[in-house]
C-alpha cells in the first residue's frame, strides 16, 4: 500500500503524528463523540492505514478494528509515542484525557479492569514524559527553541513546501506546525510577556508571508476568495482533506477564519470577513489558534 498522504501533502508536516496520537486517545470514548461527517471519516481511515503501514504495526492493520476498541486505540497510541516524539502539547492532552476517563469510570465495574489499568499506566507514563520535556525545554531556553522552530517552518513555507494549499491554507498549515512543536511549547510554558511577544512576532511574520504570496502590502484588502482558492495541483483532494483534518478542532462561530480556511466542504463562516488584508487574516488565525 502506498502512503499517498504521508508521501504527498503530509511529506514535511511534523504535526501529523502528534495530532493523530491525540485523536486516538480522545476517541477512546467514541460513543460520546459527535458524529464525524463521511468525508472526514474516510480520510481518518486512510490516514490510519497509512500510518500503520508506514510504522509496520501489523497488529493494528485490520481496517476499522481499533476504532471501536479502546484498548487497541490506546495500544496504538502508546506504540506510536515510542516511535515518534509526541511533543509537550500532545503529551499534556493525552494525559488530561486519560485522567478524565479514569475519573469518569463507572464505579460499578462496567469498565474492564484491564482498561482501567491501561488508563492509569498510560496517564502516568505520558505525564512523566510531559514533565521531563518541560524541564528539558526550559533548560535549553524556550525563546531560543521557539526562534529556531519558527525559522524552520517559515523557511519551508518560503521554499514552497506548502504550495499545494491556498494562500490562507499555507498560513494555517504553518501555524499548526508551530502550535504542535517547540514554538507552541514556548507560548504555553513561558511567562505572559514572553508569550505575548512570540505571538506578536508570529502575527507579523505570517502577515508578511501572506502579503508576499498575493504580491501586495500586508494591509491591502482582497476578496476572501483570493485567499481561499486552492491551486490546481496533483492530489488536490488529498491536500484539502488533510487541511480539513488538521482544522477539525475549529468551530464556525468561535473560530470563523480557521473554520473557513480548513473546512472547504462547508460554506464559509458568517464571521469570515469578505474583504480582508493579510494582516487581518494572520491576526485572526493566530488569535484563534494560539489564543489572545
Amino acid at each position: 500500500m502506498t502512503t499517498q498522504l504521508l508521501d504527498g501533502p503530509g511529506r514535511t508536516l511534523e504535526c501529523i503524528h502528534p495530532k493523530f496520537m491525540v485523536d486516538l486517545v480522545l476517541g477512546v470514548d467514541a460513543a460520546r463523540q459527535p458524529p464525524v461527517v463521511p468525508q472526514q471519516q474516510h480520510f481518518r481511515e486512510r490516514l490510519t492505514q497509512e500510518i500503520v503501514t508506514q510504522t509496520k504495526l501489523r497488529p493494528w492493520a485490520m481496517a476499522g478494528m481499533f476504532s471501536e476498541n479502546a484498548a487497541l486505540r490506546l495500544g496504538l497510541a502508546e506504540k506510536l509515542a515510542g516511535m515518534f516524539d509526541p511533543g509537550h502539547l500532545a503529551l499534556t492532552r493525552m494525559t488530561d484525557k486519560l485522567t478524565s476517563l479514569r475519573q469518569q469510570a463507572n464505579p460499578r465495574g462496567q469498565h474492564p479492569p484491564g482498561l482501567m489499568q491501561q488508563y492509569d499506566d498510560l496517564s502516568s507514563h505520558f505525564s512523566k514524559r510531559a514533565d521531563y520535556k518541560e524541564k528539558a525545554l526550559s533548560q535549553r531556553g524556550l525563546m531560543v527553541q521557539a526562534g529556531e522552530h519558527s525559522e524552520q517552518i517559515f523557511t519551508r513555507w518560503r521554499a514552497g513546501h506548502y504550495d499545494g494549499w491556498s494562500l490562507a491554507g499555507r498560513c494555517c498549515v504553518a501555524l499548526e506546525e508551530l502550535r504542535w512543536g517547540a514554538f507552541g511549547d514556548a507560548c504555553r510554558l513561558a511567562n505572559r510577556d514572553v508569550s505575548a511577544m512570540l505571538k506578536d512576532n508570529l502575527r507579523s511574520m505570517a502577515a508578511n508571508y501572506l502579503a508576499q504570496g498575493i504580491h501586495a502590502s500586508p494591509t491591502t484588502r482582497h476578496f476572501y476568495h483570493q485567499w481561499l482558492t486552492t491551486p490546481v495541483t496533483p492530489g488536490l483532494m488529498d491536500h484539502k482533506d488533510l487541511l480539513g483534518w488538521l482544522g477539525d478542532w475549529c468551530h464556525a462561530e468561535r473560530h470563523p477564519v480557521c473554520w473557513s480556511v480548513t473546512q472547504s466542504w462547508q460554506p464559509v463562516a458568517l464571521g469570515m470577513p469578505r474583504l480582508c488584508s493579510a494582516k487581518r487574516l494572520a491576526d485572526a488565525m493566530v488569535n484563534e489558534m494560539f489564543g489572545e
